[in-house]
Parts: C-alpha cells; sequence; structure tokens
C-alpha cells in the first residue's frame, strides 16, 4: 500500500514537502479564482470565509518557502564556500518576473497593479534569509519580531518605494501584496520548522509516500509552483472571459 520517499521519489526532493507546496498552489488558485470574480464580476458571497482561505493559503505558501530554503541553503553551504551566487541568481529570476508583472498589471488591469507581490517577496526573502540561516530554531524569536512588528509598521504611510517594508500610501489597494512585515517572520517560521525536522537539510525521520492519485497529482503541481503560477491567472481570466465575454478593468 506504501511505497518508499527514498527509492520511489525523485532524488534530493523530499515529498510532504513537495505535497505541502502543492496544497499551497492549489489553494492560491482557488483564492485567486474568487478575487478574480470578486474584482471583475462582483461575486460578494462568503468574503468572511474566503478572507481566511486567503490568509491560510499565504501562510501555508510562506511558510513552505521558508522551508525549502532552510533545505536547500543547508546542502548548498556543505557543497561549497560561496552559495551566494546560487541565490543570487535566484533572487534575479524572481525579482525579474516579479517586475514584469508589476508592468503587465500596471498597464493591462487599471487600479490592480501588483507592486510587491509574492514573487517580489520570495526572491527578496530568499536573500535576507540568508543571514538568518545560522540562527536555526531561534528563528522562531525573529519571526515574532517580524509578525508583531507588522502591527506597528501596517499604522504607518509613506511613499510608493516603502511598500516592501508594509508601509503604504493612504488608500493604497494591490490584488497581491506580501510586505516583509508580516511576511518574512512567516518565512522564518518555515526555517525554524527545517531546522528541526531537517538539520543539515536532510530528514530526522523517514517517511513513506502512499500510494495515491490525489497525492501524487498535488506533489507533482508541488515541483513546478512556479510555472502554475505564471499560468494561472492568465487561464483563468481567460476562462471568464470566453464565458462572459468582455470583463470590467480589462482591455477588450
Amino acid at each position: 500500500m506504501f511505497m518508499s520517499g527514498v527509492g520511489a521519489y525523485s532524488r534530493g526532493r523530499f515529498w510532504e514537502v513537495d505535497f505541502l507546496r502543492g496544497v499551497g498552489i492549489s489553494m492560491m488558485v482557488v483564492s485567486n479564482f474568487i478575487t478574480d470574480l470578486q474584482l471583475f464580476l462582483g461575486y460578494s458571497g462568503h468574503r468572511l470565509f474566503w478572507s481566511f482561505f486567503a490568509v491560510t493559503t499565504a501562510f501555508i505558501f510562506v511558510f513552505i518557502s521558508g522551508l525549502s530554503f532552510w533545505i536547500s541553503y543547508s546542502r548548498t553551504v556543505k557543497r561549497t564556500v560561496r552559495p551566494y551566487p546560487k541565490y543570487l541568481r535566484r533572487f534575479l529570476k524572481l525579482f525579474g518576473l516579479g517586475i514584469l508583472i508589476t508592468l503587465i498589471t500596471h498597464f493591462f488591469l487599471r487600479g490592480m497593479t501588483v507592486y510587491f507581490g509574492i514573487l517580489h517577496f520570495l526572491g527578496t526573502a530568499g536573500i535576507i534569509a540568508i543571514p538568518f540561516h545560522r540562527f536555526g530554531r531561534y528563528n522562531l524569536l525573529w519571526a515574532l519580531f517580524f509578525i508583531i512588528g507588522s502591527l506597528w509598521v501596517g499604522q504607518l504611510h509613506g511613499s510608493i518605494w516603502l511598500l516592501p517594508l508594509g508601509i503604504t500610501p493612504r488608500r493604497f489597494y494591490s490584488p497581491d501584496y506580501f510586505p516583509i512585515f508580516p511576511w518574512f517572520g512567516v518565512y522564518l517560521l518555515g526555517l525554524a520548522a527545517g531546522s528541526m525536522f531537517y538539520p543539515a537539510g536532510m530528514r530526522k525521520l523517514e517517511l513513506n509516500i502512499p500510494r495515491s492519485t490525489a497525492i501524487s497529482f498535488l506533489c507533482f503541481a508541488g515541483r513546478h509552483t512556479l510555472k502554475i503560477y505564471l499560468i494561472h491567472q492568465p487561464v483563468l481570466v481567460g476562462l471568464l472571459r470566453l464565458l462572459y465575454g468582455p470583463l470590467p478593468g480589462l482591455p477588450i
């Protein structure tokens, strides 16, 4: 009924990490589809539930990204004394894609520009997390600093250039916004969990992957989160346009 997570899974990957990442990206697709319905078609049902769903989705996705960083960086520093180029390239890739999304949403989605979304954040977090790696499980304390600190930072208003910190202009809105306060705190929770369950980037306990089509699908999705993230919105919006015709706020 079960197959080994080592023998039957991609070498160097942990199925449970991909599974959680797959859960996160699947929830994100659902959450963003509901957001599209709200923005373009005026859907207003179950707002409290969908708000909670969106926050839970973001938490899972950012947490597992922090845990994945712990595993990756722990392995990298064992292999080389110069790990930084790898993470600089990753930053340039993710942040560059984030800038592309900023430009597309600015020119094609009136009033819905993504200034500092999930890709901007993950690219940035993968750089600023490097000095935090040494703290291991003590990142729990740093996580509290960022999460609790967001209660104060969120009350501040300032230039649009301060958006990465969580300081916004008045009446600011963006459909995808992941500032460092508090989301880097959630990322650090992932690092702390990684240090406890994957010391030196390796599992403490062996886990077997169940023979399940649903789990295999979510693991597959977890291995391709960036591709899914990049294509899911054009697909969802295209579907809505096919069903409902021109959408308010979108070019015809």
